[in-house]
């Protein structure tokens, strides 16, 4: 778990012992041994989930090529080294950059400790930044006496064990006063109205999740892929189960039978009249038919998921470098690929995987989250474009379409939740996750909600992808994924919400199911709004983690 302490260090004579340095004919360190102690103490902080910045005095391949060579570069998560700044500490541009790497505010600086064996330069610094400054007093180098009432350490300490100690100590104070912010911006906030709306929000969602589609069904008269019975799409496609997927989570939460005898009536009566073709769209009310099966202990319900799940790994359609092509009950999609199958299809098959499991099955979900990554997260602003073509080598139109953003934002945290996966790949999504949500931050409106455009503030704000934004990201921060920083931005969309929630329980402007805008971003904008089963379950996932203590 991120813990709320941030760390920016100094290199030499901090983690380094600058006497066991060795220069090429450049001058340039090519290599150097750590302070006794020092290394494990970084790994530790690393792996116990402290931010950290290296801020340090020098040239940039000497810290390369002394990191690179005692395997310990991985542990920092921003590089601020001088030769590349153009100045030295106390220089305010050198604690500025490494707020700038971290994407950290003002009021972040009152949580971050440096520390560093200089007075002059890491101390001084520190303090007129108004960061908590730490004096490491091991080396015979450099200044010993205070000789400026800005070289004045907050705390000093002589080896990297006492470091350790002094910085769990910091981070738990910090901790207790974050609690305590905590509970006092839940008592500010509106629980009532949160219930209520909850309640209401659940009354409605019966006659929603089995009101028929009318525009859908009229399509796949005429344009049925699989030629079968239309009767089986009819309440079986993934509106319904996204819309599945919120009840099985207020189930899970409140242990009410009715909430699970919802649910299996609904996979009863499907039962009955037989299953659609199977695609991206078809597979996801299978990811809470699991669940159920999971949790009753019932063949009848696990058989048809396993038959999914063996299905998707050796049947689905596959896009060039073995993503699934994002094929659909009324369209192929040849070649393509979609940030909706990850929450889709993909996350049933994760969780296959942990039920059965079934390393194969959690394998290839990885992948996909891998393959998809590539070819849909914009790299300079961590949005995500709605689509990739193979066949057209291009994102379509390059939309960050507000919903296809917020199916990744709640599908990591719930892809990391199921299943423990590879050390490296959690730590993959971890990064793209925050790099999405530092976007999100920087696009929401200023009345607390996201445009169906994310970047587009002339298109329309849109209540389902905010609510999937807003969950994704208390989630992420309940989970310990990304900075508690960001939970204010998610806070911001409980008022507006609220307010497009009717007294009969229905959610408003919710755009209705999105086909792919192939080429012009405005075709997001002239998206019908209709009220839609995952619209009620995206704001009931939303209102549910809002109560999470």
């Amino acid at each position: 778990m991120s813990k709320e302490l941030i760390i920016f260090t100094d290199s030499g004579d901090t983690i380094i012992d600058e006497a066991t340095q060795v220069f090429d004919e450049r001058g340039i360190v090519t290599e150097a041994s750590f302070i006794d102690g020092a290394d494990e103490v970084l790994k530790t902080l690393h792996d116990e989930g402290y931010t950290i910045a290296l801020v340090a005095d020098g040239e940039w391949e000497s810290f390369q090529n002394v990191y690179r060579k005692n395997g310990l570069g991985y542990c920092f998560d921003a590089w601020v080294v001088s030769e590349v700044v153009g100045k030295q500490k106390p220089e305010p541009v050198m604690f500025e950059k490494a707020y700038e790497k971290l994407n950290l505010k003002p009021e972040d600086k009152k949580r971050i400790v440096m520390i560093g064996n200089n007075l002059k330069k890491d101390i001084a610094g520190a303090n007129r930044q108004g960061l908590i400054s730490v004096w490491l007093d091991w080396s015979p180098r450099y200044f010993h006496t205070v000789e400026e009432p800005d070289w004045q350490p907050d705390y000093t300490v002589h080896t990297p064990k006492e470091l350790l100690n002094l910085i769990e100590k910091l981070n738990a104070e910090l901790e207790s006063e974050k609690q305590k912010k905590d509970a006092l911006d839940r008592e500010k906030l509106n629980l009532k109205e949160v219930d209520d709306k909850l309640s209401k929000l659940i009354d409605a969602f019966c006659p929603i999740l089995y009101e028929d589609d009318e525009k859908f069904l009229e399509n796949m008269k005429g344009h049925n892929l699989a030629g079968d019975d239309i009767r089986r799409y009819q309440h079986w496609e993934w509106t319904q189960g996204v819309g599945l997927f919120g009840i099985w989570k207020l189930f899970n939460m409140t242990q009410d039978k009715k909430y699970l005898d919802i649910l299996t009536e609904y996979y009863d009566k499907q039962m009955e009249i037989g299953f659609p073709a199977l695609n991206v769209n078809t597979v996801a009310p299978f990811l809470t038919m699991s669940f159920v099966a999971e949790y009753l202990g019932s063949e009848k319900y696990m058989k048809p998921c396993r038959d999914t799940a063996e299905w998707i790994i050796h049947n689905f359609p596959r896009t060039r470098e073995g993503g699934f092509q994002h094929m659909t009950s009324d369209t192929l999609n040849e070649g393509e690929l979609w940030d909706d199958t990850l929450f889709m299809t993909v996350l049933f098959l994760a969780n296959m995987g942990r039920i059965e499991k079934r390393e194969d099955f959690t394998n290839e979900a990885q992948y996909q989250f891998l393959i998809h990554a590539k070819y849909l997260e914009e790299k300079t602003t961590g949005l995500w474009y709605h689509g990739w073509s193979f066949e057209r080598n291009d994102n379509f139109a390059g939309a960050f379409w507000g919903r296809g953003n917020c199916w990744i934002t709640t599908a990591i945290p719930e892809f990391l939740s199921m299943v423990k996966c590879n050390p490296v790949i959690e730590r993959y999504l971890r990064v793209l996750l925050e790099n999405q949500v530092a976007a999100l931050e920087r696009t929401q409106d200023e009345n607390g909600m996201w445009h169906t455009l994310v970047d587009d503030k002339s298109s329309y704000v849109e209540a389902s992808a905010t609510c999937g934004f807003a969950y994704g990201i208390m989630k992420a921060v309940h989970m310990g994924l990304i900075d508690r920083k960001y939970m204010d931005c998610a806070r911001k969309a409980i008022v507006p919400i609220l307010s497009y929630i009717s007294d009969e329980g229905v959610v408003s402007q919710v755009s209705y199911g999105t086909p792919m805008g192939r080429e012009s971003k405005d075709f997001y904008k002239n998206i019908e709004l209709k009220s839609m089963p995952y619209g009620q379950a995206l704001a009931i996932l939303f209102l549910l983690e809002c109560k999470v203590q």
